[in-house]
């Protein structure tokens, strides 16, 4: 089927018929004016018709190939797929070019037109992009030496970070593995499994280095080729994003580091560090946090709570236990962390995990569960129009997670039960704001240092750690930091998604906001929510908060949403402190 697939997509545009359309383009631009509205607007449908044509098949194929390689990184029958794919995707790279170049200069009112009305959005961002395009030829110049630069790099990172190995307590354990110990009840434990990690990461550190140095020198040059200001000016405009946005909430972000410190420097004195949190201790579990569950007991709780919620998200989620569309178990080969891909083609979704029954997985398949509820609602719009930015992607999952964690305070049946709620909830909370933000400044600082130098593991090493000093500040032991934080997170290696740190931020803040007026106004949230995540396929950022009233250019939307953490640390050291 995937040979057959990959075949007729090619066939179909290597033929004549599709040649001469192509070749016809460049003068029918030109005879434009004097043509029929009609006739305008039945070739533009025509050019969209093999683009989304297109688009189903190679994401179909793509889904395939990316899914059986991230739970068996040594697939050598998806391993071949995906570079058959990738060929077959340069040759074809100068027809996509030309027919974007095509839609991006038409000047057409397509408004007149029910059916291509309903890519006004899509319409809009190609005459946008259009700026930034390279001749044809250049364009399918980089995507074919993508396939063996910065592609080849990016699989070089999954495939070592998912093989290596390291024995711990007299096994054998895989990256994932020793990072799931950093939740073990055991003070013991989770310093030898940080240390194994560490360990581990040295074993891979200097190919992982020039992995990352040459990703990172791929996107500035082609970035500038393109005529962007900088990769983050191009992850802006990728993110349908104003820098006005970015900047107000990184401002509330700065503002906000204090209170953070205050919570990590309390956790620290309760388990007997007097220099901060080392960082092998920023998951430790506090409380009554001994629950743990299995898989069967994970749907029961997540069905009951979301069914209070939305009955579509509850009916969804038994679906996907119901029918697998979920991989729980860690194992060797299978990449670390979790993910959700949404498959609109089908209409479904499909889950990977690294599941151990704590309290914590039991969030993450909740956050999982809310992209596939996103995917539910984007699935109804035209193919051209499936794909949300990187911001909006995390509102639906982080709003998942709120629910939960809502419903665990509440359930809460000691002092001690609390306690183990609300530091899992400021855990996660210090993880998308805190974190990501130390983040961010390492890959601010990596792109800038790309420009003239060469960065080994040492000094990669460096800047991790003095991003972690500026975000973390005085809450974290500055002798227990986290050196190769910038091995273990996929976000850097990818020549196509820079910045993948501050829409989680952005994400996590702005679905606890939208959780808030859930809480003091539920009647027609519901439907009002899911408008708003059937819209952030077709509007900017800025106009998708729109949909709830939300203006997230200012600051002070920010601050607002910030706050609220503010009572659940002076909570959490409160009922610490007796």
């Amino acid at each position: 089927m995937f040979e057959w697939q990959l075949n007729d997509l090619y066939e179909s545009y290597e033929s004549e018929a599709f040649q001469q359309d192509l070749a016809s383009l460049d003068a029918f631009k030109i005879e434009m004016e004097s043509l029929s509205f009609e006739d305008t607007i039945e070739a533009i449908k025509a050019v969209i018709d093999v683009k989304e044509r297109l688009y189903i098949t190679v994401r179909r194929l793509s889904a395939y190939i990316s899914l059986s390689l991230s739970t068996n990184a040594t697939d050598e029958v998806s391993t071949n797929y995906q570079n058959v794919l990738g060929n077959k995707l340069n040759q074809l790279t100068k027809y996509q070019a030309k027919m974007d170049r095509f839609i991006g200069e038409t000047q057409v009112d397509i408004s007149k037109d029910a059916e291509l009305a309903e890519y006004a959005f899509y319409f809009k961002e190609m005459k946008e992009s259009a700026n930034y395009l390279l001749s044809d030829e250049v364009e399918a110049t980089i995507s074919k030496l993508g396939r063996s630069a910065g592609h080849a790099w990016s699989s070089l990172q999954g495939y070592l970070t998912s093989q290596a190995e390291i024995e711990f307590q007299g096994e054998a354990k895989t990256l994932s593995e020793l990072r799931n110990l950093a939740y073990d009840a055991n003070a013991e434990t989770r310093k030898a499994a940080f240390e194994a990690e560490i360990a581990l990461y040295d074993q891979v550190k200097d190919a992982v280095a020039f992995s990352l140095n040459n990703i990172k020198s791929q996107v500035l040059d082609v970035s500038k080729m393109r005529g962007y200001e900088s990769p983050l000016e191009e992850t802006l405009i990728k993110s349908r994003m104003s820098q006005a946005t970015l900047d107000a909430l990184l401002t509330a972000i700065q503002e906000f580091l204090p209170t953070f410190r205050r919570y990590l420097k309390h956790k620290a004195s309760v388990l007997g560090h007097e220099n901060g949190l080392p960082f092998y201790d920023l998951f430790a579990p506090m409380g009554d946090a001994n629950q743990t569950f299995t898989v069967e007991e994970t749907k029961t709780y997540l069905v009951d709570k979301f069914s209070q919620f939305a009955p579509d998200l509850a009916e969804m989620t038994a679906t996907f236990y119901e029918k697998d569309y979920m991989d729980f178990y860690p194992r060797k080969g299978k990449r670390g962390g979790a993910f959700c891909s949404n498959l609109p083609f089908i209409q479904q979704s499909r889950i990977m995990l690294n599941f151990d029954g704590s309290l914590n997985n039991v969030l993450t398949i909740a956050h999982e569960l809310g992209h596939a509820y996103h995917g539910t609602k984007i699935q109804s719009h035209r193919p051209l129009n499936w794909s949300y930015s990187m911001p909006v992607a995390e509102t639906a999952s982080t709003f998942n997670e709120a629910i939960v964690m809502n419903h665990l305070l509440e359930e809460a049946a000691s002092n001690d039960e609390k306690v183990a709620v609300i530091e899992q909830y400021l855990q996660d909370v210090t993880q998308i704001i805190v974190d990501i933000y130390s983040r961010y400044l390492f890959e601010t600082e990596v792109f800038e240092n790309r420009k003239s130098s060469f960065m080994f593991a040492p000094q990669l090493a460096e800047i991790m750690l003095n991003a972690q000093k500026k975000a973390y500040g005085d809450g974290l032991d500055e002798e227990s930091l986290h050196p190769y934080m910038w091995i273990n997170k996929s976000h850097y290696y990818s020549t196509g998604l820079s910045f993948y740190n501050f829409p989680y931020a952005f994400g996590g803040l702005f679905s606890r906001g939208l959780y808030e007026q859930y809480l003091a106004k539920p009647d027609g949230f519901v439907e009002q929510y899911s408008k708003l995540l059937e819209t952030t396929t077709v509007a900017s950022v800025e106009d998708t908060a729109k949909v709830m009233g939300l203006d997230v250019s200012q600051v002070d939307f920010w601050r607002t949403a910030l706050s609220g953490i503010e009572t659940y640390v002076d909570e959490f050291i409160e009922l610490t402190s007796k």
